[in-house]
C-alpha cells in the first residue's frame, strides 16, 4: 500500500488551516496510508474520521528523539512526502526520510532537500487556500472548504465540566488574553477595562481562556475584577478546549491559535490585529469581525517583541466594545449568536 506523509509541525492554527487539505487527500486517496507529522499533541484536532495517522514530533526533540523519529518514518515506506513547513529541521527530516518523491516550498537552501518545489505567487494568501494551491501545483487537485469540527458527547461533556462550578453554563463572550508573541497580545489593562465595560453593558460574565503555561496571566486579570464579572475554566485537552470554544456566543482574541479554533468551530470571532498581516489567517465569513488601526505607521511589522505596542494599545476597550455591539446588534442583557 502506497503512502503519503504531510509535514506541518506547528502551530495549532496552521493545522486548522491544513485540515481541509487533509480531508481532500483522504477523499481523493481512500485506500492510501496518509500521515501527518506535527508537534506532539497537535494531531488531536484532526478529525478521526479522516483516518490520518499522526506522527508526533516532541517539543525540543533531542538528537536521539530525532533519530527515532526518522527511523519511524522510514519504516512506513512512504512514496510521497509533502513538507508544508519548510524550516531547517523539516527539510532535514525530509532529506533523511527515505522517501524518493519529496515536495516542499522554494525556501532558500532548504529547497535542495526536495525533488520539486513550489514558489507561491502570493505568499499572503489565506493559509487554507495556500495549502490547497501547494498540492494542486504537484498534481493533486480537489475542492477545499473551511473546516467544520464536531465533537463526541464525551469530549463536549468534559469541556462543559471544566466550567461546571460557575453560575453560568454557556458563557456569552470568551476572551483569549494570551499570545505566544507578546507583540500580538491585547494589553492586560485593556482587558480589565473591557471586562468592566462589557459587564456594565450586558450584565453577563466573561470566560477567560488559557492553554499550557498561560494560566498565570488569567489569574492576574481575575484578581483585578469582581468575581461576578469574569471566570475561567479548568485544564483542558486540545480537543476539549476546541469544544468549549464551540459553546461560546462570541470570542475575542488576538491573532493566535485559539482565533483559528473559533473560526473552525463556527463561533463568531472578533480578531485583533496589529503586528501581523490578516490575509493569511483572518477568520473568513460574515459572522467574524477584524479590528486593526490602519493609521499606525508600523502596522504589520511582524515583530515578536515591541517596546510600545502602539497598534494594540490603539484598540481601546471602548472602541472594541462599540464595534462588537454594532456588529452583532447586542441587547443590554444578552448577546445572541
Amino acid at each position: 500500500m502506497s503512502g503519503i506523509l504531510v509535514i506541518r509541525i506547528q502551530g495549532l492554527g496552521d493545522i486548522i488551516h491544513l485540515i481541509p487539505s487533509l480531508k481532500m487527500l483522504r477523499e481523493k486517496f481512500p485506500e492510501k496510508n496518509i500521515a501527518l507529522l506535527c508537534k506532539k499533541g497537535f494531531g488531536q484536532i484532526v478529525p478521526p474520521e479522516y483516518n490520518i495517522k499522526i506522527i508526533d514530533l516532541p517539543a525540543h526533540a533531542s538528537f536521539f528523539e530525532m533519530i527515532k523519529l526518522i527511523k519511524t518514518i522510514r519504516k512506513e515506506k512512504f512514496d510521497e512526502l509533502y513538507d508544508l513547513f519548510g524550516n531547517p529541521r523539516t527539510a532535514l527530516i525530509s532529506l533523511l526520510s527515505g522517501v524518493k518523491k519529496r515536495f516542499g516550498f522554494d525556501y532558500r537552501i532548504r529547497k535542495y532537500a526536495y525533488k520539486a518545489v513550489y514558489a507561491p505567487p502570493n505568499p499572503n494568501k489565506h493559509l487554507m487556500q495556500l495549502f490547497a494551491d501547494f498540492f494542486e501545483h504537484f498534481g493533486i487537485e480537489g475542492t477545499v472548504y473551511p473546516p467544520i469540527l464536531t465533537f463526541s458527547n464525551s469530549v463536549l461533556n468534559n469541556a462543559l465540566q471544566a466550567i461546571s462550578e460557575t453560575t453560568i453554563k454557556k458563557p456569552v463572550l470568551g476572551i483569549n488574553p494570551n499570545s505566544a508573541c507578546p507583540s500580538r497580545a491585547w494589553p492586560t489593562e485593556h482587558i480589565i477595562n473591557f471586562i468592566n465595560l462589557w459587564y456594565n453593558k450586558t450584565h453577563s460574565p466573561l470566560l477567560l481562556t488559557w492553554g499550557p503555561g498561560e494560566l498565570q496571566t488569567v489569574e492576574k486579570i481575575l484578581k483585578q475584577v469582581a468575581p461576578e464579572k469574569a471566570f475561567t475554566h479548568k485544564a483542558l485537552k486540545t480537543n476539549e478546549f476546541l469544544a468549549l470554544i464551540s459553546q461560546l456566543d462570541l470570542f475575542l482574541t488576538p491573532d493566535t491559535g485559539p482565533m483559528n479554533f473559533a473560526w473552525a468551530v463556527g463561533t463568531p470571532t472578533i480578531a485583533l490585529y496589529g503586528a501581523t498581516t490578516p490575509e493569511p489567517t483572518a477568520p473568513r465569513g460574515k459572522n467574524h469581525l477584524l479590528l486593526f488601526k490602519e493609521d499606525i505607521p508600523c502596522l504589520r511589522c511582524h515583530k515578536d517583541f515591541c517596546s510600545h505596542k502602539k497598534c494594540m494599545y490603539e484598540l481601546t476597550p471602548d472602541y472594541v466594545l462599540n464595534c462588537i455591539l454594532e456588529k452583532y446588534n447586542l441587547s443590554n442583557t444578552r448577546a445572541e449568536k
